[in-house]
């Protein structure tokens, strides 16, 4: 189980610049054009944003320069300087908090928090005093997505990043700390209590779900490769779906299926890695996310992800609707 959370700082410690633009205006006395996803209809700027015609950096500047400021990295320094801890989402510190009452170490990873803070500010603030690492990108030299200041922010918490949960609002930072083994949660801004609770769930500091369960049972029997423990997950009445084509009805077909088309019980390939994520649950259905590698006979190393959907009967699988993508070592897709 992971030991340590590794924050992003902008819209995930820190209130939605949507949020807390409002008591920036009242304590400046400049006007905003725009309220972003809180306000679709009222904000031309982000509609253009969201359907692709300008870039998010472009958006922030153009709200920026509406009231007033330079560019977005002067609106939020602004923001930081006269707000001050008032930028920081009240749920987030209590998740630090408890974090750290359970003996969690707690982190922070960001790109520009010194850029678009300063480092002044940053020392003058309690907040982070919480935190026993602090990677800002402005000063490493290196930004995420690249491996460095993930495997910084390991070094220093002294864990191998297996051991770290990793949360974040944007996708390729995301992408960045998966690509170094570590857990990455996805941070929606305006509801963060999702990204907060599957968080809790990994660390311990909440009961894992039902969902969890049987996730890491069929992470588990996957990874033993062995056939009888990974038909011990399914209904009888399996039906399976592979890339949208039905391939295998009841157990018998599966076990087929798995053996024959997936090569479980074969002796063809080694080393074989399995990581399946728990993405959503919602009654019956449980959605999963499956990143594999395994090398062949000739040495070949394989890559493998999936997004799968599972049917439950009486906790059992009784559907099972995989896509898959396998990427061999020469970069091509199959």
């Amino acid at each position: 189980m992971p030991s340590a959370l590794l924050f992003d700082v902008g819209d995930v410690l820190m209130e939605s610049n949507w949020v807390v633009i409002d008591e920036l205006e009242r304590r400046t006395g400049r006007a905003f054009s725009g309220r972003g996803a809180l306000d679709p209809d009222g904000d031309p700027a982000w509609r253009r944003c969201v359907a692709g015609e300008i870039g998010m950096d472009e958006y922030w500047d153009q709200l920026a320069q509406s009231g007033g400021y330079a560019d977005r990295i002067t609106l939020w320094r602004a923001m930081s300087v006269e707000l001050g801890g008032g930028v920081f989402a009240p749920d987030a510190l209590a998740f630090v908090d408890e974090a750290r009452a359970a003996g969690i170490k707690v982190g922070i990873l960001s790109n520009d928090l010194y850029r678009s803070a300063t480092r002044e500010w940053v020392t003058s603030r309690p907040e982070f005093d919480k935190f026993e690492v602090l990677v800002d990108c402005t000063e490493f030299g290196e930004r995420k997505p690249a491996p460095g200041p993930y495997l910084k922010a390991a070094a220093d918490f002294g864990l191998p990043p297996s051991e770290i949960v990793f949360l974040d609002d944007t996708p390729y930072c995301i992408e960045g700390a998966r690509a170094v083994g570590m857990v990455a949660v996805p941070v929606d801004p305006l509801a963060r209590s999702n990204a907060f609770d599957l968080a809790r769930r990994l660390v311990g500091l909440l009961p894992a779900t039902s969902a969890d369960h049987l996730v890491a049972a069929a992470e588990a029997a996957y990874r033993s490769q062995d056939v009888a423990q990974i038909m011990a997950l399914m209904h009888p009445d399996i039906v399976i779906y592979w890339n949208g084509v039905k391939v295998a009805e009841g157990l018998e077909a599966a076990r087929a299926f798995h053996i024959e088309r997936l090569g479980f019980g074969s002796k063809t390939r080694s080393d074989y890695q399995l990581r399946k994520t728990l993405r959503a649950a919602d009654g019956d259905t449980i959605c999963v996310e499956w990143e594999s590698s395994y090398r062949t006979e000739d040495g070949r190393l394989v890559h493998g992800t999936a997004g799968e959907f599972w049917t439950m009967r009486y906790g059992l699988l009784i559907e099972w609707r995989a896509y898959y993508h396998r990427v061999p070592d020469d970069g091509g897709a199959q």
